[in-house]
């Protein structure tokens, strides 16, 4: 009988119990891709499918709730492990978040905000914050000298402000060609880093992006190395692992060869244009959200277990 990996899914999920293990990685999951729906139930989700840990985004520092969020983690013994940055390319004034937009006033704005995002981070206990520096669906504002020459400014005093704050890193996150112009890949991420040259500024991989940018993602890791400290899991199709083409064996693999010991959040999502923040109020069958959540820390821990 063949196996598929969806039917080994399935079993594993059946035996979830008797997979357990001392991980190297942390399993969390970024909880905007659960939409409008409230954070309690958030928490309970993660908690009911033994995710270590929560990733969450913050869309707006001056209204975020932090002392409800504290009591959730609390309440249910879950670190944030990460604050993902609502990062809105393409959006109108005042709303607008691009650190290499033409508007000095949208690049100011787009520091405060990341500023505040890594306050909250510290308050959380996270150990960064993640970030598109073009920001999302801006597939306007490309790759060249000039914009370089302002993400690394940038980037130079995020990091003196990250290490003025507490123990917390910026970490840029590369996107593809139909969702952002300018940062894409791993190779582009490390030019930045090594430009700006700051101890608290690192990067991160996407592996939903990276399928469509790298030309092997077990390359794209090993290229990055020790300042490679979180991820963001989805399938090549962004839904949850093992309903794709990606090739997760190699990716635990090289993972495992960098001694990674950061986080894998999970972040599967239906399909979306290039404006993926829709996908928060989209409507999505009742049993989804569930159903990728189990699937991805199974599939995922299991591959950790035996490669």
């Amino acid at each position: 009988m063949e196996i598929t990996v969806k039917s080994l899914i399935t079993i594993l999920i059946r035996s979830r119990g008797r997979l357990t293990l001392m991980s190297k990685f942390t399993y969390a999951i970024s909880n905007w891709i659960f939409g409008e729906e409230d954070l309690d139930a958030q928490f309970a989700r993660l908690s009911k499918y033994g995710y270590d840990a929560i990733e969450i985004m913050v869309e707006d520092p001056t209204t975020f709730d932090t002392a409800r969020v504290k009591f959730l983690m609390e309440n249910y013994s879950m670190p944030c492990c990460s604050i993902c940055t609502m990062m809105t390319g393409a959006a109108e004034k005042p709303h607008k978040r691009n650190l290499i937009d033409p508007d000095p006033e949208v690049r100011d704005g787009s520091l405060e905000y990341l500023k505040g995002c890594l306050s909250i981070g510290v308050e959380l206990g996270a150990k960064l914050t993640l970030t598109v520096p073009s920001g999302v669906a801006n597939v306007t504002d490309s790759w060249n000298p000039t914009n370089v020459e302002l993400v690394v400014a940038a980037l130079k005093e995020l990091g003196d402000y990250a290490e003025s704050i507490g123990d917390i890193f910026l970490a840029i996150e590369p996107i593809n060609r139909y969702e952002n112009a300018f940062l894409r890949r791993a190779d582009q991420a490390l030019e930045l880093l090594d430009a700006a040259n700051h101890p608290r500024v690192k990067c991160m991989i996407d592996f939903f992006h990276a399928n469509i940018e790298e030309d092997d993602n077990s390359t794209a890791i090993l290229l990055a190395g020790k300042n490679l400290v979180h991820c963001h899991i989805a399938d090549s199709n962004r839904k949850s692992t093992g309903r794709g083409q990606t090739d997760w064996v190699k990716i635990i693999r090289a993972l495992k060869q960098i001694n990674f010991e950061g986080a894998l959040a999970c972040e599967p999502l239906p399909p979306s244009g290039s404006d993926v923040y829709a996908t928060k109020e989209m409507d999505r069958p009742e049993n989804e959200r569930d159903m990728y959540a189990e699937e991805c820390i199974t599939y995922l821990r299991f591959l950790e277990r035996v490669t």
